[in-house]
């Protein structure tokens, strides 16, 4: 029969034997130890990675698992990271399934390794030697979990890993325990142990789980992880639902620290300053998807609960956090650490001091009032977060506050706080924070309303009437820049007004500012008149350059008209009020002498002023030694020629302010 009488499909399938067969020739002669080097060279160019096989090559093709063994391979770093190896690998062993190789899927039979080295380097400019085939930083994408194809039988004799992570300021080396002897004996479970140093802070692992050895693909893989990294601890117990596949974990954590701050390196999350907290949730990872479930804790003296997720399938490889927490009692002060209270910046610390964030101060660390803590704003543009809070009750010493709740968003460094919601039981505190950090200087924006506050509600605990009556208004605005609060206040420029329109005033007024303000703001009660109607009220400072100038201070009572002035520096925090008072009516046995309110934020000190009395007691003298004993009395007698206030004009240009301030002047 001639050729071209032989149907075509059978040439091409006689084609397809005789190629196969000839194959198999070549494969059983070709000398494979002679491919070390064309094969290491190839290799060597797809990964832009010198790579040597420096022991035997044998291949296995003839079988239905086709296998490759390889002795003595390297793989080099490039050439930023130094001239180690970023592996040397003794012995591998890889066998695939060759009925599925031929329908496109690849099945790993076996994966054996031998004391493995693995030296894994990222450098300051997020350049990684574990990503193969660019010698440039890694690009802004999502990082898929690890995951390697089906596995049916695995295997690993020791081992070694070393880290130095400088984006995540990690170093590490750690050993594994795997003596997986296989027939004969019970392998042993599989570890990883080793330590280094977080953020400069001591810093351990210990990772444990079930034995390596011929793990079965369709039961869950069970692991218990303890870390502890300076004052910080981790403990997870959990499983990976199939082994060697990281991007399905289900595992319950506990944490424990003085700081959540602490844990930005380990969690790439920039979370918030707080007390010392013990907390506990479970994280079910599905891909880049985290779903965080059951938290439940204690940040400082504050219960709290909620659940979570962080999505790392972003755009711009940012990770996204969203929220929603929930405390049955917030302590007022926890809250406040979140602002840097009572919290020490890490450089300021005697001695070899650790740089990270130590649980915060009960005692005042600075004699200024606003806190001085330095936030690391760059923090915030390494993630996006929309977070809600709501407190069911506060615990406050001195403000009666009954629940708080705000809403938080961050977007490539733009933090807003929005609503700001503090609910009193007669009145509100609300408004929003902006915060921009992308200058070189983070810009801070607030407004904050004080909506129908009730002042008969702030009363000493054992006062049964407070010292004053009324309902207020106010609002504060200001624009400011800097990386604590205390700079933001002394760069501020904004407004502060507060409104009264009617009220009333109580002989305990006196007590509070601790001295006899009654008599130097010209009798305002008398031993008959224990209270004293407000007609209005208006407090107004501007601020500019952190400098609070008083626009007006007024009280227009019934018998006597108090005004004020001076200024409030808030680069030093320096009070520099005058109060006085003018009386309407004929007054005997007054004091002329104006209050003066001194001293700073912290420590504010009020007295009557000095010079005023010695004026007026030196008048006493003179009228006493020229004229008669009498007419010394007539320095202590006011005429009484004060009138009323134009209360409705003030109040209503105060009022216009409280509910739109003129926008604040720009910074310098």
């Amino acid at each position: 029969m001639s050729a071209k009488r032989i149907p075509r499909p059978l040439l091409w399938i006689g084609g397809i034997i005789a190629f196969l067969l000839l194959l198999v020739l070549i494969l059983s002669l070709l000398d494979w130890n002679a491919l070390r080097g064309p094969l290491s060279r190839m290799i060597s160019r797809d990964i832009e990675r010198p790579v040597s096989i420096n022991g035997s090559l044998r291949v296995h093709p003839f079988s239905w698992t086709p296998s490759v063994e390889v002795e003595g391979l390297t793989i080099g770093n490039p050439d930023w990271a130094g001239k180690d190896d970023m592996v040397e690998l003794p012995r591998l062993y890889v066998a695939v399934v060759l009925k599925d190789l031929f329908i496109g899927h690849l099945v790993l039979a076996t994966l054996e390794l031998d004391n493995p080295k693995v030296e894994l380097i990222q450098d300051e400019r997020g350049r990684a030697n574990w990503d193969f085939g660019t010698t440039k930083p890694k690009s802004k994408r999502p990082e898929k979990p690890t995951k390697l194809p089906p596995l049916h039988h695995f295997a690993l004799k020791g081992g070694s890993l070393e880290i130095d992570d400088a984006i995540r300021k990690l170093t590490f080396k750690g050993k594994v325990g795997a003596q997986e002897n296989g027939a004969g004996h019970e392998p042993e479970p599989f570890s990883l142990k080793g330590e280094g140093t977080l953020d400069k802070e001591p810093f351990k692992l210990e990772f444990t789980g079930g034995a390596l050895l011929d793990i079965k693909l369709d039961h869950p893989y069970e692991f218990q992880t303890a870390i502890d990294a300076g004052p910080s601890s981790v403990k997870m117990r959990g499983t990976i639902a199939k082994p060697f596949d990281l991007g399905g974990i289900d595992t319950d954590v506990e944490l424990q620290g003085q700081n959540l701050a602490n844990l930005y390196y380990l969690t790439n999350l920039a979370l918030p300053l707080t007390p010392p907290y013990q907390l506990a949730l479970h994280i079910h990872r599905s891909g880049n998807h985290f779903a965080l479930d059951n938290l439940v804790g204690k940040i400082g003296s504050s219960d709290v609960r909620g659940k979570g997720t962080v999505d790392l399938a972003q755009k711009g490889g940012r990770p996204r956090l969203t929220a929603d927490i929930t405390s049955h009692s917030l302590n007022l002060a926890d809250l406040g650490v979140a602002f840097g209270a009572g919290v020490e910046q890490p450089g300021e610390q005697k001695g070899n001091a650790p740089p990270q964030v130590q649980a915060p101060k009960t005692e005042p660390i600075s004699p200024l009032l606003l806190p001085t803590f330095e936030f690391q704003f760059d923090r915030l543009k390494a993630m996006d977060a929309a977070v809600d809070f709501h407190a069911d009750s506060i615990q406050a010493q001195k403000v009666p506050i009954k629940n708080v709740a705000f809403t938080l968003k961050l977007e490539q460094g733009d933090l807003t706080i929005d609503p700001i919601d503090f609910a009193l039981p007669e009145g509100q505190l609300a408004g929003s924070i902006e915060l921009n950090t992308k200058s070189t200087t983070p810009q801070t924006s607030m407004d904050i309303h004080l909506t129908n506050i009730r002042l008969d509600q702030f009363k000493s605990k054992n006062a049964t009437d407070a010292p004053l009556e009324g309902v207020m208004q106010g609002r504060l605005r200001i624009d400011g820049n800097g990386n604590s609060v205390h700079a933001i206040a002394s760069d501020a420029n904004g407004t502060f007004s507060v409104v009264l329109p009617q009220g009333q005033m109580r002989e305990a007024f006196a007590e509070l500012a601790g001295i006899d303000v009654v008599r130097g703001l010209g009798l305002l009660l008398t031993k008959k008149d224990q209270t004293v109607p407000i007609r209005c009220g208006v407090i107004e400072f501007k601020l500019k350059d952190g400098d609070a100038e008083a626009e007006h201070i007024l009280f227009d009572t019934e018998n006597v008209i108090v005004t004020g002035d001076g200024r409030i520096t808030l680069g030093d925090e320096k009070l520099d009020l005058n109060i006085k008072g003018e009386p309407k009516k004929l007054r005997f046995d007054r004091i002329r002498a104006p209050v003066n309110i001194r001293g700073t934020l912290r420590h504010p000190s009020i007295s009557l002023s000095t010079p005023a009395l010695v004026k007026q007691g030196a008048a006493a003298a003179i009228l006493g030694a020229v004229a008669t004993p009498f007419a010394a009395v007539l320095a202590f007698v006011d005429p009484g020629l004060a009138k009323n206030a134009d209360c409705a004009s003030l109040t209503d240009e105060a009022a216009g302010k409280v509910a739109q301030p003129p926008p604040p002047e720009q910074s310098k």
